[in-house]
């Protein structure tokens, strides 16, 4: 009789994750680039996430969010997974709690078992500010020595390394934050890398940037087209921080995965494009980009927007080195499914 297997699940706490590299920009950047290429060339399995969204009573604006984001990423990663995403305004509020805390669960697809549990709160941090700096690293003119940064959260922090590392030409650094506080105390962590310095308003960070990166939880517009220089480039993480105007004149829109982005009816572009404003065929995926299916930056006078949604293959890559990392480091605690499974 064929002895039942007692699957084992490396669980990882958020300081194991840590420990195992989830930080390492210099490391996330290219495996985001390729995530996007693998993407392109139809190497994964990415089916649009699944959202759940409560509003605020009062507001009508998100109080609470939940997302399921599944994935299978191809050769050479050969991995399958999901993320759980929640996200909770009160968490902001309280500031006792994470604004967003996630779990990523690795599975192995030919024995149908997971094989690691791990907090994905810093991985979603990281795989979102990455994806920012892959579509500057390729949208971004060469020349690029301005950016401006709207957003001093945990976001924030990513994008900032990550468009620092993706153009090593940027020689100034501007951030924006409603809370001051936060945006010095961001500023002096980066101090012994960057020179970051803090400004009294939105249009003091955006006017005359060549790189613009938002990264706010905002549904109200309030960088005016009027202030974005020709030729800069825009990173919309928060998606909603560019009036319509500057979209609708915008020389190319960019977003990180069409397919689920256009289905988000919060975001402004997807609402210009629901309205008939802008046509599907004026946005490109990044994806198409990296793999040479479109063009991407022409001309040094145009400017350029890349709207990030975020997917789960930007997770999973992240999450598999942690994994590897932490075997090999003797992290995490290994949990049990079952010690007899009760029916074969």
């Amino acid at each position: 009789m064929t002895q039942p297997i007692r699957p084992e699940i490396l669980f990882l706490p958020q300081e194991d994750v840590i420990a195992a590299g989830a930080l390492n920009m210099a490391a996330a950047l290219p495996e985001i680039e390729q995530v996007f290429v693998m993407d392109g060339r139809g190497q994964t399995i990415q089916p649009d996430k699944t959202v759940l969204e409560f509003p605020d009573a009062d507001t009508g604006q998100r109080r609470y969010l939940a997302v399921s984001m599944p994935a299978h990423l191809g050769t050479p990663v050969n991995r399958t997974g999901i993320k759980w995403a929640a996200e909770s305004m009160d968490n902001a509020r309280r500031g006792d709690l994470p604004y967003g805390i996630d779990l990523i669960i690795l599975h192995d697809l030919e024995r149908a078992c997971p094989v690691a549990l791990m907090d994905g709160t810093l991985i979603t941090a990281i795989r979102t500010g990455a994806a920012a700096g892959v579509a500057a690293k390729h949208l971004a003119r060469s020349d690029a020595r301005v950016a401006g940064f709207i957003g001093a959260g945990v976001i924030g922090r990513t994008a900032l390394e990550a468009v620092a590392l993706a153009l090593p030409g940027l020689q100034e650094f501007r951030l924006f934050d409603l809370n001051r506080d936060k945006a010095l105390a961001l500023a002096d962590d980066m101090q012994n890398r960057r020179p970051v310095t803090v400004v009294d308003s939105a249009q003091a960070a955006v006017s005359g940037a060549d790189v613009v990166v938002t990264m706010t939880t905002t549904r109200r517009p309030f960088i005016q087209a009027g202030w974005l220089k020709s030729g800069c480039f825009v990173a919309a993480i928060g998606k909603n921080e560019v009036e319509g105007k500057a979209l609708l004149e915008a020389d190319a829109l960019v977003v990180d995965k069409w397919s689920q982005f256009k289905q988000y009816q919060p975001a402004l572009l997807t609402q210009l494009y629901q309205q008939g404003q802008i046509d599907e065929t004026q946005i490109s995926n990044l994806s198409e980009i990296l793999t040479g299916q479109k063009s991407g930056r022409t001309d040094d006078q145009q400017r350029i927007h890349f709207l990030s949604f975020g997917f789960a293959g930007q997770d999973l890559i992240i999450a598999e080195r942690v994994y590897q990392n932490a075997k090999k480091q003797g992290l995490g605690q290994t949990l049990k499914l079952w010690n007899q499974p009760l029916w074969l």
